[in-house]
């Protein structure tokens, strides 16, 4: 009985170190495919979606400050920029532009309201992340820089006491 058992754990032993030796010598799943060819490549491209980057808004106003040749009142409550303000108005081109100051947005002053604190411009604008930092530019009035965190909520000022 001691000899049945003896054998059996050898031949046990041998089974197990051929099987190993067989998984160690075999191509598994880790092996490269074949190549696709290139109407195969073109195939799996175009049915496979390009991931887009995620964007977000770059949103505040401007306030062209109140002087008497600075804002032009139009119907209550709209106005504009004037004399040399004129550059300010609804439809002005505002620019986003990245840290190395390549543009990455670009949107457009809406309707001017005339406000407490001046003629008053919204703006949206959509933008990539993936900056510390974003230039804001309406018209010709130069960038003004802000840290990614800040285009929520951007209040640029523009008249005797703004920029501009």
């Amino acid at each position: 009985m001691k000899l049945v058992l003896a054998v059996a754990g050898v031949a046990l032993v041998v089974l197990a170190a051929v099987a190993a030796v067989l998984i160690v010598i075999s191509p598994g799943t880790e092996a490269d495919p074949p190549a696709a060819t290139p109407s195969q490549a073109a195939a799996s491209q175009a049915s496979t979606p390009q991931a887009l980057p995620s964007l977000f808004s770059a949103t505040g106003m401007v306030i062209l400050e109140f002087t008497p040749d600075s804002v032009q009142l139009g119907d209550h409550p709209a106005c504009s920029g004037k004399g040399e303000y004129a550059d300010i108005g609804q439809g002005t081109q505002v620019v986003v532009t990245d840290a190395a100051g390549k543009t990455v947005g670009l949107g457009k002053l809406g309707t001017g309201l005339h406000e407490e604190r001046g003629c008053t411009f919204r703006f949206a604008i959509t933008v990539p992340p993936g900056q510390q930092f974003y230039g804001i530019e309406v018209a010709h009035r130069g960038r003004n820089q802000y840290a990614a965190y800040q285009l929520g909520s951007i209040e640029l000022k523009i008249g005797a006491a703004g920029q501009g």
